[in-house]
């Protein structure tokens, strides 16, 4: 919190001062975020890559995968792109949160399928961070929302 009294206070332009306080808020959030699924022994890569895999499952995943998708399907639909995708998918196998596939045809596919174990680690995982708030009222954060996919 001390980072933004000193972005607020600052001599910036407003748009710069803007800029600085998202990505301050976005540091402290995240860094919220990390601490209530520490516990749980996951990364917030590893639960975003958790979600997608469980969208594939549960249709929500946009007609692709039907339960399994490839590495490059993962990180198509994940919301943060990261280079650390193929490390993230071995520790979750590790956990048995996943099962890893490969293809039949071409050997260089892997196909990725989320396990029961993994399905609870993303519900137990989700319960965590939904229980991370912004503070703000329901219609400061429409105003927010508004705001935000303007830019």
């Amino acid at each position: 919190m001390g980072n933004k009294a000193l972005i607020i206070d600052s001599d910036l332009a407003l748009e710069e001062k803007v800029m600085a306080l998202l990505v301050c808020t976005a540091q402290e959030m995240t860094a919220k975020m990390q601490r209530n699924i520490k516990p749980m022994n996951l990364s917030l890569l590893q639960v975003q890559i958790l979600h997608v895999l469980s969208k594939s499952v549960d249709g929500a995943g946009e007609g692709i995968g039907e339960g399994r998708l490839t590495v490059n399907q993962i990180k198509a639909l994940m919301v943060d792109e990261s280079p650390n995708v193929s490390r993230s998918l071995n520790k979750l196998m590790e956990h048995g949160y996943i099962t890893k596939e490969r293809d039949i045809e071409d050997q260089r596919v892997v196909h990725i399928a989320i396990t029961p174990a993994g399905e609870q680690a993303h519900e137990d995982a989700d319960k965590e961070l939904l229980k991370v708030s912004l503070g703000l009222s329901r219609a400061d954060c429409y105003s927010l929302y508004a705001l935000l996919s303007k830019i």
